[in-house]
C-alpha cells in the first residue's frame, strides 16, 4: 500500500502511467484518489483521455458515474483514507527517464470524436461523453449503456442534450424498442446520416413490414418517436455541414445545396404516396406534424422549434398532404377511399369543414364556387413531382381554393369509378389542366360504351348516370371560363355534345321511354337537345344498325334493332320526311331479304349494299336474274322499287338534304313512284322474255305500261337520284314494248292441218306491242320501231299468202271432185280462226274474205292506237307525253296530228302490201 509520502515522490509521468493502469483495471476508486491527490499532474482533459482510451467500454457506467460527475463539477474528492487503497508497486521502481519514455509512448485518444471535431461549442467533458458513447457502441454494441452514461449529464450542456435526443434516442428506439428483431446501424454509422438518406433509413423498417404483410400501424409512432427527435438536431447538423463546406471552400467554390431535413421528410412522404398512399395516409392521420414529437421527456420542457419555424413547417406539412394526392397513379376504388380519408385529414389540419362522404346522392356532390380559376390558369408543369412542394404552387399551397379543387378532382375520380371508368386523381388533374377536347370526348365515350356493354340498366339507373355525367361536365355550376363550356373535367365539351353522347348510349341500351321523356317530351324549361338534333341522332343510330346488319330481314340482328328504333320513335316524328324515307328503306330491304341475291365476287347481299349503291333499283335487275320466275311477283317488286326510290338511301343522312326534303310534295313523290314502277315493269318484262315467257311479258306491256304523265319536278332536284333523269325513266315503256315486240320464239312450224294458228296469234301480239311502242316512243325512235314493224308485216304477208294458197288448193280440189265419185283423198276442213285478239267472226273461206279479215286485223293492230290514245287521255286526265313532240314547242293539236301522221304512215305501209288484193291505189300523202 502506498503512503502519502511515496505517492508525492512519484513524478508526473509515473502518475499518468499509474492512472492508465487503474483505468485499464477499471479501478475507479484508486483512480479517483490518484487524480484527486495529484490533480496538478492529472488535469481534467488528460484524465478524460485516459478514461476514454483505457477504461474498458463494457464497464457499467454506473460504476464511474459519480467520479465523472466530480470531474465535470471540478470538485475532486479523494475520500477517507485515500492512500490506503493505492497500489503503486507497478511504477515506483521505474526510473524517471523510463517513466517519461513510457508516457511518451502512450497513445491517448482525442476527446472529440472526428464527427464533432469542428464543434466549438462543446467543452471537454461533453466531447468525452459523446466520444465515449460512440466507443461503447462501436466496441461492444451495447448501445443501451449509453443512456446510463449520458443522461445524468444532460444538463451539462444543451448541445449534449440535443445530441442525445436527436442521435442516441432514435437509434435506441429502432434497435431496442421498435424493431429489436432487425439489425440496425451503429452510432458511428447513424450519426453522420443526414437528409434523405437519414429519413429513408429511419423509416426503412416500414417498407420491410409492409412487404411481410404488416398493416403499417407504426408509421405515426415512428414519425413521432424516431424521425421527430432526430429533427431536433437539424440545426447542429446544418452547422456541422456548413463548417465542413467552409473548410472545403478552397476546393469547391459553390458546394451543392442540399434540402434541409424537414424538406427531406416531406419529400419522402410525397414520393411514398406514389406506391403506397395508404401508408402516407396513415402517417398523416396519426401524426400531427412537426409539433408532434416524442422526446422521451429528455427535453424537460424545451422547444426545439421556434414559433415562426413551426408555422412554416405546418404549412409545408399540409402542402405535403395535398401534394401526396396529386401523385396517386392507382385508380381502384380502395385508393379513392384512402384518398378521401386523407382529404378529410387535410381539411382538419386546415380547420375547414370536412368534405362530404363519398356515398352521397348526385345532388349533394360538391360544386365549383371559386373566384380564381386555379386549374384553367395553370399548366401540367405544376404537377411535376419536383414542383409539387414549391411554396408558390397554386395547387398544393394550402388554402380554400386548392383544397376545393382537390376535393372536386377526388370526387370526380369517385364518380367515374361508380360509372365503371376508374381514373387516378393525377390523371384527372392533368386532364383538367390540359383542356384537351379529344381526350375529354374520348373519356365520355369510353364511359358510355362501358356502361352500355354491361348488364342492362333500367330508367332510374340511367337517370342517375346522366346526372353524374352532367356533374362531371360542370361540377355543379353554370359559370364557366371563356375558353370552356363548363368547369368540370370534361368541361371543354359543349352541353350539346354531352347530351348527344348520352342519347346515343340510351339508344344502344334500348331505353326508348326514357329518351322520349328526357329528350322529346322534356318538361324542363330548356330541352336538353333541339328536336331536330334528337331526330338526327336517332336516325344515325338506325343507319348504324342498318349498315352493320348481315341480313335484310327486319326480325333479325341489326335490322331488328333498326326497325325497333324506327317503330318506337316514328309516332313522335310523324311529319319527318327522314323518318318516312327510313321506313321506306327498311320495308324495301325486308322485302328483298326473301329473295336470293349474290353480288360480285360471290359476296352475299347485305343491307349496306343498298346505301352505297348509286342506283339501288339496279339491284332489282340482279334479283330478277338470280331468282327464277321472280318476275311474276310484279306488285312486290314494284313496291320494293318505289320504296327504294322515295327513300333515296345514299343521301338519307346528308345534312344538305334537309331543305330539299321539306319541299317534297305529294305530286313529286307520286311522279317518282310512277317512274320507278315503269322501270321495274320494264325489268320484269326483260326477265320474262329471258325465261321465254312471252305471254307474261305481253300482258305486262299491254296491261301495266301506259303513257306516262309529264314529269312534275320538285322545287329542288334530288341528289344522286337515278330516276331524276325523266327521259330515261319515260323511255322504259316504249323500249320494253319494243323489246317484247321484237321477241321471236324458237318454234315457228305450222301445218295446215293444225286446229289453231299460234304463229299468227303471236305475230298479232307482237304487232300489238309494236303499236304500243309507236304510241309511247319519241319521234326520234319511230324509224327503229317501224323497221321491226316492217319485219312483222312481211311475216304477216307471208303467213297470209301461205294460208291463201292452202285454201286455193283446197277449193280447187273440191271443184274437181265429180258428184257421186268416190275418192280416197281426205280434205282437211279449214278450222275457225281468230283474227286479232278477241275476234268473234268466223275464218274467211274465200280470197276476198281472207283479204277482208287481214284488213280487220290491221284495223285492230294499228288503228286501235287512236282508240288507245283516247283511253289514255281519259285515264290521265287528257295529258299527253311531251317526248312525243317532234319539236320542243307546239300545241296539243299539233302533237295529236303528228302522231296520227305516224300512225297513218304505218297503216299506209301495211296497206301497200295488201293493196293489190283490194285494188286500192297507194297513198301518196
Amino acid at each position: 500500500m502506498a503512503t502519502p509520502q511515496k505517492l508525492q515522490k512519484l513524478s508526473g509521468p509515473h502518475c499518468v502511467l499509474l492512472a492508465v493502469q487503474y483505468a485499464t483495471e477499471s479501478n475507479i476508486t484508486s483512480l479517483r484518489v490518484l487524480t484527486a491527490l495529484r490533480e496538478a499532474h492529472l488535469p481534467l482533459e488528460l484524465v478524460l483521455s485516459i478514461l476514454l482510451t483505457y477504461l474498458p467500454e463494457e464497464t457499467d457506467p454506473v460504476i464511474y458515474r459519480v467520479y465523472l460527475n466530480e470531474l465535470a463539477m471540478g470538485s475532486r474528492n479523494p475520500g477517507e483514507g485515500p492512500t490506503a487503497s493505492l497500489n503503486i508497486s507497478s511504477v515506483e521502481g521505474q526510473s524517471d527517464s523510463r517513466a517519461k519514455k513510457k508516457r511518451k509512448a502512450l497513445e491517448l485518444l482525442p476527446l472529440s470524436h472526428p464527427l464533432y471535431a469542428t464543434e466549438t461549442e462543446l467543452d471537454a467533458f461533453s466531447h468525452f461523453l459523446i466520444h465515449r458513447a460512440h466507443r461503447i457502441d462501436a466496441q461492444t454494441g451495447l448501445l443501451d449503456l449509453v443512456p446510463q452514461l449520458v443522461t445524468p449529464f444532460l444538463g451539462h450542456s444543451e448541445y449534449l442534450r440535443t445530441w442525445f435526443i436527436s442521435t442516441v434516442l432514435p437509434l435506441l428506439r429502432l434497435s431496442y424498442e421498435y424493431y429489436p428483431q432487425t439489425a440496425t446501424s451503429s452510432l458511428d454509422e447513424f450519426a453522420p446520416l443526414k437528409g434523405r438518406r437519414a429519413v429513408e433509413y429511419q423509416l426503412s423498417n416500414l417498407h420491410h413490414e409492409r412487404r411481410n404483410g404488416g398493416d403499417n400501424q407504426h408509421l405515426g409512432r415512428d414519425l413521432r418517436g424516431v424521425v421527430a427527435p432526430w429533427m431536433c438536431g437539424a440545426t447542429e447538423r446544418k452547422r456541422r455541414r456548413l463548417t465542413g463546406e467552409a473548410r472545403r471552400a478552397s476546393i469547391t467554390e459553390q458546394p451543392p445545396q442540399e434540402p434541409d431535413d424537414w424538406a427531406c421528410l416531406f419529400d419522402w412522404l410525397v414520393r411514398t404516396s406514389k406506391q403506397d398512399l395508404s401508408l402516407v395516409t396513415r402517417a398523416i392521420t396519426e401524426w400531427d406534424g412537426p409539433e408532434d414529437m416524442d422526446l422521451g421527456g429528455y427535453e424537460e420542457g424545451r422547444d426545439y422549434i421556434d414559433d415562426d419555424t413551426q408555422r412554416r413547417l405546418e404549412i409545408q406539412y399540409a402542402q405535403t398532404a395535398l401534394a401526396s394526392l396529386y401523385l396517386v397513379e392507382k385508380n381502384d376504388v380502395e385508393t379513392v377511399k384512402t384518398a378521401h380519408s386523407l382529404l378529410r385529414r387535410i381539411f382538419d389540419l386546415l380547420n375547414y369543414d370536412p368534405p362530404p362522404e363519398l356515398d352521397i346522392d348526385v345532388e349533394a356532390l360538391p360544386s365549383y364556387d371559386l373566384q380564381d380559376p386555379l386549374l384553367h390558369e395553370s399548366t401540367t408543369a405544376v404537377l411535376t413531382e419536383e414542383r409539387l412542394l414549391e411554396f408558390d404552387n397554386v395547387l398544393t399551397t394550402p388554402g380554400q381554393s386548392s383544397a376545393r379543387v382537390l376535393e372536386l378532382v377526388l370526387f370526380s375520380a369517385w364518380v367515374l369509378s361508380s360509372l365503371q371508368q376508374s381514373e387516378s386523381i393525377r390523371k384527372l388533374a392533368k386532364m383538367s389542366l390540359r383542356d384537351d377536347y379529344p381526350e375529354q370526348l374520348s373519356l365520355l365515350q369510353k364511359i358510355l360504351h362501358r356502361l352500355g356493354g354491361g348488364s342492362k340498366k333500367d330508367s332510374d339507373q340511367w337517370i342517375i348516370i346522366r346526372s353524374k355525367l352532367l356533374w362531371l361536365w360542370n361540377w355543379g355550376t353554370d359559370s364557366h371560363e371563356q375558353d370552356r363550356h363548363a368547369q368540370g373535367i370534361i368541361g371543354m365539351l359543349e352541353r350539346k355534345t354531352v347530351e348527344t353522347e348520352i342519347l346515343k348510349a340510351l339508344l344502344e341500351s334500348s331505353n326508348y321511354p326514357l329518351i322520349v321523356q328526357t329528350y322529346i317530351q322534356s318538361s324542363s324549361q330548356q330541352a336538353p337537345l333541339p328536336l331536330a338534333d334528337v331526330e338526327k341522332v336517332i336516325l344515325k343510330s338506325v343507319m348504324h344498325h342498318y349498315d352493320n346488319a348481315s341480313n335484310g330481314n327486319r326480325t333479325r340482328g341489326g335490322m331488328k334493332r333498326a326497325a325497333d328504333i324506327v317503330t318506337a320513335f316514328s309516332p313522335h316524328f310523324a311529319a319527318s320526311s327522314r323518318f318516312q324515307r327510313t321506313q321506306a328503306l327498311l320495308s324495301a330491304t325486308h322485302a328483298m331479304s326473301f329473295y336470293s341475291l349474290i353480288l360480285q365476287h360471290g359476296v352475299p347481299f347485305q343491307p349496306v349494299n343498298i346505301r352505297v349503291s348509286s342506283d339501288p333499283l339496279a339491284l332489282i335487275q340482279k334479283l330478277l336474274s338470280q331468282n327464277l320466275s321472280s318476275y311474276t311477283k310484279l306488285d312486290d317488286l314494284i313496291t320494293i322499287g318505289q320504296n327504294l326510290v322515295i327513300s333515296m338511301p345514299a343521301t338519307i343522312m346528308d345534312e344538305d338534304d334537309d331543305d330539299e326534303l321539306s319541299q317534297l310534295d305529294t305530286t313529286a313523290i307520286e311522279s317518282k313512284k310512277a317512274a320507278a314502277e315503269r322501270r321495274v315493269i320494264g325489268m320484269a318484262i326483260d326477265a320474262a322474255l329471258e325465261e321465254g315467257d312471252f305471254e307474261t311479258a305481253y300482258s305486262y306491256v299491254v296491261n301495266r305500261l301506259s303513257l306516262p304523265t309529264p314529269s312534275l319536278k320538285s322545287p329542288k332536284s334530288f341528289h344522286h337520284d337515278p330516276l331524276e333523269q325523266d327521259d330515261s325513266a319515260e323511255d322504259v315503256p316504249w323500249q320494253a314494248a319494243l323489246r317484247a315486240g321484237s321477241y321471236t320464239s324458237s318454234s315457228n312450224s305450222w301445218s295446215y292441218t293444225s286446229h289453231a294458228r299460234p304463229d299468227l296469234r303471236r305475230l298479232e301480239q307482237r304487232m300489238d306491242l309494236l303499236s304500243q311502242a309507236l304510241l309511247l316512243a319519241p319521234p326520234s325512235h319511230l324509224e327503229e320501231i317501224l323497221s321491226v314493224w316492217t319485219q312483222c308485216e312481211t311475216e304477216m304477208t307471208n303467213l297470209l299468202a301461205q294460208e291463201t294458197e292452202a285454201e286455193t288448193r283446197f277449193n280447187d280440189a273440191a271443184d274437181r271432185k265429180l258428184p257421186g265419185a268416190f275418192t280416197n283423198d281426205t280434205i282437211t276442213v279449214q278450222p275457225r280462226r281468230e283474227v286479232g285478239r278477241g275476234a268473234a267472226e268466223e275464218a274467211p273461206m274465200g280470197l276476198f274474205d281472207v283479204t277482208r279479215a287481214a284488213t280487220a286485223a290491221l284495223s285492230k293492230s294499228v288503228f286501235p292506237l287512236r282508240s288507245n290514245t283516247q283511253m289514255s287521255k281519259e285515264g290521265t286526265g287528257g295529258s299527253s307525253r311531251a317526248s312525243m313532240d317532234l319539236s320542243d314547242a307546239g300545241s296539243h293539236e299539233d302533237r295529236v296530228r303528228r302522231r296520227d301522221l305516224v300512225a297513218n304512215a304505218a297503216t299506209g305501209a301495211l296497206a301497200s302490201g295488201l293493196g293489190w288484193m283490194l285494188g286500192a291505189k297507194p297513198v301518196n300523202d
